[in-house]
């Protein structure tokens, strides 16, 4: 009875070991209003699965200004894997008014994940403002938060004047 509850304890926690997380596809803007003129970000991703055959949308009220930009990721730890993969684009509005970014469509292991479609709100900028999209991480960003006290002189200071040392002659 014992080598039986253990082969069945022993099975259930080998499955669980190796059952995979289940894929998903997103969409992510890095604001939902913009002010005519500038642009935004906007980030397909498919996490825990190998996506093939991306459908990319239409982008019809849109000017693509960057992109399209892929990035991957794989992370392990303590035995938890996950993966992500990324397409981001970077787009401008064409006019003022309310758009949809439409579903965007990719093949995870046989199946078929579509992107709801995203609303994004044009308003008016009669003041000319230039916004900057928002960044996730990354190297630039890592030191915003700190006060850093440098010089504000593009030059060095001048080391100080050395000291010559008197010697001593004797004659002989």
């Amino acid at each position: 009875m014992k080598k039986l509850l253990f082969l069945i304890a022993f099975i259930a926690l080998s499955i669980s070991c190796f059952a995979q997380k289940a894929a998903s596809f997103t969409v992510e803007v890095t604001t939902d209003s913009i002010l005519m003129g500038n642009n935004f970000k906007v980030t397909f991703s498919v996490k825990n699965g190998q996506g093939v055959n991306f459908e990319l949308p239409e982008f019809a009220d849109f000017y693509v200004v960057g992109g399209p930009n892929q990035s991957s990721s794989y992370t392990m730890v303590n035995g938890d894997v996950t993966q992500e993969m990324s397409y981001s684009f970077y787009l401008e509005p064409k006019e003022i008014g309310n758009y949809y970014i439409e579903p965007a469509g990719i093949e995870i292991d046989g199946e078929y994940y579509e992107t709801q479609p995203m609303e994004v709100i044009v308003v008016p900028n009669p003041d000319g403002i230039k916004q900057q999209p928002e960044r996730r991480g990354g190297g630039a960003d890592f030191f915003r938060g700190f006060d850093f006290d440098f010089p504000t002189s593009p030059t060095p200071p001048e080391p100080p004047a050395k000291k010559k040392k008197k010697r001593k002659t004797y004659r002989l």
